[in-house]
């Protein structure tokens, strides 16, 4: 089965940001940069994950897939003590009732000095 590889330029690393795989699209992890930098959001943590939920819907998008076809969702915070704020904001993107599977780790360090980290799958189609 071919595959589709989403670049736009904003991974900080030699991966691709997203993998569609027929229905299916793999983000790779997501963080706050600024679209096509390694500089995240000025303005703190908050800032951060509002700018790293603002680039997962663009990668998403430039896959061609939209918010409600993500299917599962794995955040890493490096500190924990962030998960409130986190969910005020994650939940503005993924209203309760139709919210992804989703896990939250916190993790003792991320690259680039980042705070949060994002990844996920979005499936399109029917489902058996």
């Amino acid at each position: 089965m071919p595959k589709k590889i989403i670049q736009n330029g904003s991974s900080i690393g030699p991966y691709s940001q997203a993998v569609v795989v027929g229905d299916h699209c793999y983000v790779a992890g997501t963080g706050g940069f600024l679209p096509g930098t390694s500089q995240l959001a000025a303005g703190g943590r908050e800032a951060e994950v509002h700018q790293t939920m603002k680039n997962l819907e663009a990668v998403i998008s430039e896959a061609g897939y939209q918010m409600s076809d993500i299917v599962s969702v794995t955040a890493y915070l490096r500190d924990i003590s962030d998960w409130p704020m986190f969910n005020e904001i994650y939940s503005t993107y993924f209203p309760v009732e139709s919210a992804p599977a989703r896990a939250v780790v916190g993790v003792a360090d991320l690259p680039a000095g980042a705070n949060v980290e994002v990844t996920c799958v979005a499936h399109r189609g029917e489902f058996a």
